[in-house]
């Protein structure tokens, strides 16, 4: 199958009503909202002559077929076709920007830099620049519109620059928490921040973002996956891997797997009986390993994880009774 794209373009409309004063009303869009610190640590940009042709040599989908403004999920294997790293590729005119969960540029960052000496592109790490912030939440888009005296449209991966009281501010929509979400860059980022909290949003921790990621399925580099997994063995065949696209690095070990049909484990959700102490957490069946819980959160009273499983008990409805007790695959 191939992965999602988001072809239409990005769209910030003026309205014709004014700019809210700086004291806000509480909102009941924005009081749906949740904002944290950006979990996402790593942004890279690849610009110069040759910067499309050079990423689509590189990673599993197919940036090409992108429109400007627009971006899509992405794995960047290694040679045999395991994970150096993941997350969302956004295209521009003139550049292509990467941005990732967790420090993932020693990884990345000479992996694309060994490459560029032969492309006429350049490769330049933006993780450490400026503030940034992740919003997600049902009533995202008018609360935006609130106090942006605009309407703004953000469709699903797109990305675009908005104008905050004289500021710049980088919008990146990112489909992570299975909820309307952003992330917001630029200096005055944590003080739009601020601005979301006045009118009734919620800041939270990390933590609350990391529930609902991990209700929602993304894997974390670093984390739930890593550069000694398979591409494939992180679950996001539909979303991340294009199987129409041309010849990139790492792709015969991909289209092998793809033709065979399946992999010996992959990432998958799990309901687990009780809160985990320590990750990773061992999931053994009469003292043999078939998987490993990687990540855990609690919502609603339940235990809800991640976990590698191997292919002989990760199907969904399977029951694993283990040491911990029954696991349910999800």
């Amino acid at each position: 199958m191939t992965p999602r794209t988001c072809r239409s373009a990005w769209r910030i409309r003026r309205s014709l009503r004014k700019p809210l004063p700086s004291q806000v009303l509480m909102s009941d869009h924005c009081a749906q909202l949740s904002w944290t610190a950006s979990p996402f640590s790593t942004w890279i940009e690849i610009s110069g002559p040759s910067h499309l042709r050079f990423i689509q040599g590189l990673c599993t989908n197919d940036v090409v077929v992108l429109e400007s403004g627009s971006g899509c999920e992405a794995f960047f294997p290694t040679v045999q076709g395991k994970i150096l790293a993941h997350g969302f590729v956004y295209k521009s005119d003139d550049r292509l920007e990467f941005l990732g969960l967790g420090d993932q540029s020693p990884g990345l960052l000479p992996h694309l830099q060994k490459y560029s000496m032969i492309e006429d592109v350049e490769v330049n790490d933006r993780s450490t620049q400026g503030n940034a912030i992740f919003v997600w939440g049902e009533g995202l888009e008018a609360c935006l519109q609130e106090l942006l005296g605009s309407e703004v449209t953000l469709g699903t991966s797109q990305h675009g620059t908005i104008t905050w009281e004289g500021a710049t501010l980088r919008l990146f929509r990112i489909s992570v928490v299975g909820k309307p979400s952003v992330e917001i860059r630029g200096e005055q980022a944590e003080a739009f921040g601020t601005r979301l909290s006045e009118c009734g949003a919620t800041s939270v921790g990390i933590e609350v973002f990391q529930r609902d990621r991990i209700v929602n399925r993304f894997p974390w580099h670093g984390v739930d996956i890593s550069a000694e997994h398979l591409a494939q063995e992180a679950n996001r065949d539909d979303l991340a891997i294009s199987f129409k696209k041309g010849c990139y690095l790492g792709q015969e070990t991909i289209a092998r797997i793809d033709a065979l049909g399946h992999v010996n484990k992959k990432l998958v959700a799990v309901q687990l009986p009780k809160q985990v102490e320590e990750l990773p957490l061992a999931i053994k069946v009469e003292e043999k390993e078939v998987g490993q819980v990687v990540s855990a959160a609690e919502l609603d009273g339940q235990t809800r994880g991640l976990a590698m499983i191997r292919r002989s008990h990760n199907a969904a409805g399977t029951k694993i009774e283990c040491e911990l007790g029954t696991v349910e695959v999800l």
